[in-house]
C-alpha cells in the first residue's frame, strides 16, 4: 500500500545516528548480533492519548532485523522471547466502563487517562546466556524504549527521563560484556544519555523515537546498511536535565502535591491573577524567555551532548557558500553539497541568523531556513537555494508594539547544525524599519509586572563568544530602496493572504448571501444559536463509552430535538449539529496527529528530523487520503506546541523545539492535506500549552487549571509563531484551543488571542474549536464565545445552558453568537464545494 511505503520512508529518512565511532553500523551481510532490550520484542510504535496510532501491523525491532539477514544470538534470542510471553500472558488492570458517565461529569476521566504510568523493568537476563551471547559474537544491540506520559501526564525525572534501576543493570552487563555496542532509542522523547560517556564500548547511537507500524523495517534497512540515516535533530539534547532552561519551572509530580508550582512559589498572589477558592493555584512560568532549546545554549555557551540539528550519516559531506543575494522577497543563499564519503547519502542545509548591536536582545542564532538534498552518490554534488524572507529579521518590541527590523547588524550563518554554523553575509541596518503595528496582547498582568524575573543577557551568565568567520561570501548595507521594499513586501504579504482567502469567500458568497436573504442567523433563536456552538452529543469526551441515556441536544416546546448528527458515520461527541432543514449539516472531527487508525503513522517528534519539506506534504497527503475514505472531514492534527521541557508528556507528538521548523513541517503537512482532499486539518493546542501537568485543574482535587505566565515578545515571536505560519501560509480554516490559562486567562476564553490576534492581526476567517473537555476547570461556553471560541466541545446540553445563562446575565450577546455560527458556516462552506 501506498501509506505504508510513505510510512517506511519517513522513518529511513528521519532517524537519526548520533554516533557511530569505528564505523560499527551499518551491520556486514548475516553479521551476529547478540540482542537485547525489552523493545526489541516489545517495540514501541505509537504515543498514548489523541496522539496514540491504530495501526493492523504488530511487528518488532528483533523480527525485521532477522528478516534482513542478521543473525541473532539463538539462546538470547529464546530467552526473550519467552520472558515477553510470559509478560502478555499477565491480566491487565481493566476499567469499569459502567462507571463512565460519573467519572467524565466530575473531571475524573482525564485523570484516569492521566494516570501515570512508570516505564516497564528490564529483564534480568542470567548470566549464562549473557555470557554464551558474548562467545557467539563481539558487538550487541541494545533497544532502550519508553512510552510514558501524554494527555494530563508529563513523564517524571527520576525512572523515566533517567534511566531506571533495572534499565542501569542491563547497560553495565552489556557495555562491559561486549566490545561493541550499538545503542537504539525507540523512546516517546527524550531520555538522559550522558551515561553513554561513561562506555567505550558504546560505540554507536541511533535515535528511532516512536516510528509507527513501519518502524522496525525500517531500521533493519538502516543497521544493514540497505539506507543510510539522515535524519537531523529537532532538538537539543542536554548533558544533564539540569542544563535545560526550564529544568526549575516545570511541575510534573501529580503524587507529590508539595512540588507542584503555584503563584506563591513566584511571591504571586493567586486573587490578583484571577484564581479564587482553589486549594492549589498551579503555574508554569516560562523564565527562559525567548531563549529557548538552542537558543539559550547556544547564547550562555551552555555546551549539549548532541545539538539542535545534529545528525551523522554513514558518507561525510563538505558545504559551501557559492553566493548570497539580494532580492525583493529576501536573501538568497546559494550552497553547494558535496558527497565526499563513499556511500550515497542525504544532507541537510541549515540557515541562521544573527544579530548584533539592536535595541533588542536577540539569541546568538535562529534557525531561518534549511534545505535536504537528493541522494548523492560518492562524488556527487549539489547546489541548494534558501531564501530567508525579509520578516525573518524582524524582532516584535513589547514597549512600541510593532515588528521592527531593528537599526543593527545581522549575519546569516551556513551549517549542517546549530553546533556548527559559519557567518557567509553581513546586514547592515542603518535604522529601524516598521514591518507591522500591532496592539499589546496576551501580556503579563499588571499585578505580576516586576515580580518574575525573566532570563536575560545581562543576568550575570557567561555569553557564547561570537563565532564571525573569515570567509563571508556577501556584505549589505539596508539602503534607502530596500527599506521601502521591506514595507511594501509587507503590504504585498497582506494583499496576498487576503486574495488567497478570496476563493473560499467566493465560494460561500452565494451559499451565504441566501442563507442571508433568508434571515437564517437572524430567525434562528436563541436555542438554536446556542446548539449550535457546541459539539452534538451529551457533552461528554468518549460518549461512545457511555450509556446513551443522556441528551445530546435540547428541546423545542413540542419535545422535538433542536439539532440532529446528519453525518453518516460521524459519532456523537466528535460531529457538530445540524438543522438539516435551514441548510445545517453536521461536520465530523477526529484524532489525531499520528493519523486516524488506518495507518499507524510516525509521532510528529520523528518526521520533523526528516527536515524534508516533499515528505512532510507526502505525508500529509496520505494521511488526507485516508480522512477522506473513512468520511473525516476535519482532522485534529497537526499539534504544533513545542519541546519546552524534555519531560513534555507530549512531546513525542510535537514537533520540535523550534517555532520556525515546527511551522514548516505543520505547514507541509496541512497542504498535503488540504490541497488534494476535501478535508481540513485542525491544528492544536492554541496556545502555550507545553505542560500537562493540571493543565485543565482537578475538580477532585479543587486545583484550578494551570496558568502559562510569560512576556508578550515570547508568545509571539516562539509559541503563537507556528500557528501564525499555518494562517498566513498553509489557509487553515479550524484550530483548536487549549485548556490552560495564558497570563491569567483561559485560552477558550481569550479574547486577545481567539479575536485580536488570530483575526485581526492575522486574518484568520476559520472557526475556532475548544480541546475536548468535560465538567472540570475549563472554560465557560459563555465566555468562550464571547471571546471568539466558536465552538465548544463536545459540548451538548450542559454547555448549551451555559451560553443561555451567559446571554440573559449579558455576557456573551446574540450577536456574538450569531458571528460564531457565522464561522461554523464558513468552515462547512469550504468542505462542501
Amino acid at each position: 500500500m501506498q501509506s505504508e511505503k510513505i510510512a517506511k520512508k519517513i522513518v529511513e529518512e528521519s532517524a537519526v545516528l548520533l554516533k557511530n565511532e569505528d564505523q560499527v553500523l551499518p551491520f556486514a551481510q548475516n553479521q551476529r548480533i547478540a540482542f537485547f532490550g525489552r523493545s526489541q520484542l516489545i517495540t514501541y510504535f505509537s504515543g498514548n492519548g489523541s496522539g496514540a496510532a491504530k495501526g493492523a501491523k504488530n511487528n518488532n525491532i528483533l523480527m525485521a532485523c532477522i528478516e534482513k539477514g542478521i543473525c541473532p544470538a539463538e539462546e538470547l534470542k529464546c530467552w526473550y522471547q519467552a520472558q515477553a510471553a510470559a509478560e502478555a500472558a499477565r491480566p491487565e488492570e481493566e476499567f469499569d466502563f459502567s462507571r463512565m458517565k460519573d467519572l467524565v461529569n466530575s473531571g475524573l476521566m482525564y485523570e484516569i487517562f492521566g494516570r501515570y504510568h512508570a516505564p516497564a523493568p528490564e529483564y534480568t537476563v542470567p548470566e549464562a546466556v549473557l555470557e554464551g551471547a558474548a562467545a557467539f559474537t563481539d558487538t550487541a544491540v541494545l533497544v532502550l524504549g519508553r512510552d510514558a506520559g501524554g494527555e494530563e501526564c508529563d513523564r517524571h525525572r527520576e525512572g523515566d527521563y533517567e534511566l531506571t534501576q533495572t534499565e542501569l543493570a542491563l547497560v553495565e552487563a552489556v557495555c562491559t560484556g561486549f566490545p561493541k555496542v550499538v545503542l537504539v532509542l525507540n523512546c516517546n522523547g527524550l531520555i538522559d544519555l550522558s551515561w553513554t560517556e561513561e562506555y567505550p564500548s558504546l560505540k554507536s547511537i541511533l535515535f528511532l523515537g516512536i516510528p509507527g507500524q513501519e518502524g522496525p523495517a525500517a531500521l533493519a534497512e538502516i543497521l544493514t546498511g540497505a539506507v543510510n540515516p539522515s535524519g537531523k535533530l529537532p532538538v537539543t539534547i542536554a548533558r544533564k536535565y539540569e542544563d535545560y532552561p526550564s529544568a526549575m519551572h516545570f511541575s510534573w509530580d501529580k503524587e507529590h502535591p508539595e512540588k507542584l508550582l503555584t503563584y506563591e512559589n513566584y511571591g504571586l498572589d493567586p486573587v490578583q491573577n484571577g484564581s479564587v477558592g482553589f486549594a492549589k493555584s498551579p503555574v508554569t512560568v516560562y523564565w527562559e524567555d525567548i531563549y529557548a532549546g538552542y537558543r539559550y545554549f547556544d547564547t550562555f555557551g551552555k555546551k549539549p551532548l548532541f545539538a539542535f540539528g545534529f545528525g551523522l550519516s554513514y558518507t561525510r559531506f563538505e558545504i559551501s557558500a557559492i553566493q548570497v543575494i539580494k532580492e525583493n522577497d529576501g536573501f538568497h543563499i546559494l550552497s553547494e553539497v558535496h558527497n565526499i564519503g563513499g556511500r550515497a547519502g542525504r544532507e541537510t542545509v541549515q540557515v541562521y541568523l544573527s544579530a548584533a548591536g539592536t535595541r533588542s536582545e536577540r539569541p546568538y542564532q535562529e534557525l531561518k531556513g534549511f534545505a535536504k538534498t537528493e541522494l548523492l552518490q560518492p562524488g556527487e554534488k549539489q547546489e541548494q537555494e534558501i531564501v530567508i524572507p525579509w520578516r525573518e529579521l524582524a524582532v516584535y518590541q513589547e514597549d512600541t508594539a510593532c515588528r521592527v527590523v531593528e537599526k543593527g547588524s545581522y549575519r546569516l550563518r551556513l551549517g549542517s547544525s546549530s553546533a556548527d554554523t559559519r557567518v557567509i553575509a553581513l546586514i547592515e541596518a542603518e535604522e529601524d524599519v516598521v514591518l507591522e503595528r500591532c496592539h499589546n496582547r496576551l501580556g503579563l498582568r499588571a499585578c505580576n509586572r516586576g515580580k518574575i524575573e525573566f532570563l536575560t543577557q545581562t543576568a550575570g551568565m557567561t555569553m557564547q563568544e561570537s563565532r564571525e568567520g573569515e570567509n563571508t561570501v556577501a556584505k549589505f548595507i539596508l539602503s534607502e530602496e530596500d527599506r521601502g521594499r521591506l514595507q511594501t513586501e509587507t503590504e504585498k504579504r497582506r494583499m496576498d493572504e487576503a486574495e488567497s482567502a478570496e476563493p473560499l469567500n467566493k465560494r460561500l458568497s452565494v451559499k451565504l448571501t441566501a442563507l442571508e436573504k433568508k434571515g437564517l442567523l437572524q430567525k434562528c433563536t436563541d436555542q438554536q444559536l446556542a446548539a449550535l456552538c457546541v459539539g452534538f452529543g451529551p457533552g461528554i469526551p468518549f460518549s461512545a463509552y457511555g450509556s446513551g441515556s443522556d441528551p445530546e441536544t435540547i428541546f423545542d416546546e413540542n419535545g422535538k430535538p433542536l439539532t440532529t448528527n446528519s453525518h453518516p458515520v460521524g459519532v456523537n461527541g466528535y460531529v457538530s449539529p445540524a438543522l438539516e432543514e435551514k441548510g445545517i449539516y453536521s461536520i465530523f472531527y477526529k484524532d489525531g496527529p499520528a493519523g486516524i487508525g488506518m495507518t499507524a503513522w510516525p509521532s510528529e517528534m520523528l518526521l520533523a528530523c526528516a527536515f524534508d519539506r516533499k515528505l512532510w506534504r507526502q505525508f500529509g497527503d496520505a494521511a488526507g487520503a485516508e480522512c477522506e475514505k473513512a468520511q473525516v472531514d476535519v482532522w485534529l492534527a497537526p499539534a504544533v506546541n513545542l519541546h519546552r521541557s524534555p519531560l513534555g508528556g507530549r512531546n513525542f507528538e510535537y514537533f520540535s523545539e523550534d517555532p520556525y521548523l515546527t511551522g514548516v513541517c505543520a505547514c507541509e503537512v496541512a497542504k498535503g492535506v488540504q490541497e488534494n482532499h476535501r478535508v481540513l486539518v485542525c491544528p492544536k493546542h492554541f496556545a502555550v500549552n507545553e505542560q500537562e501537568t493540571y493543565r485543565r485543574g482537578s475538580a477532585k482535587k479543587n486545583y484550578d487549571a494551570a496558568d502559562s505566565i510569560l512576556t508578550e515578545r515570547a508568545a509571539r515571536e516562539l509559541y503563537l509563531k507556528p500557528f501564525e505560519m499555518l494562517v498566513r501560509d498553509a489557509g487553515i480554516s479550524c484550530i483548536m484551543t487549549s485548556f490552560n490559562k495564558i497570563n491569567g486567562t483561559f485560552a477558550g476564553e481569550n479574547a486577545d488571542l481567539c479575536t485580536h490576534i488570530l483575526r485581526e492581526e492575522w486574518g484568520y476567517q476559520g472557526a475556532v474549536v475548544t480541546d475536548w473537555g468535560d465538567m472540570d476547570i475549563v472554560v465557560d461556553g459563555a465566555d468562550a464565545v464571547a471571546a471568539g471560541n466558536d465552538i465548544v466541545m463536545p459540548g451538548g446540553p450542559p454547555v448549551i445552558a451555559q451560553i443561555l445563562k451567559g446571554l440573559q446575565e449579558k455576557r456573551v450577546t446574540r450577536e456574538q453568537m450569531e458571528t460564531a455560527v457565522g464561522h461554523l458556516l464558513e468552515m462547512l462552506g469550504r468542505l462542501r464545494h
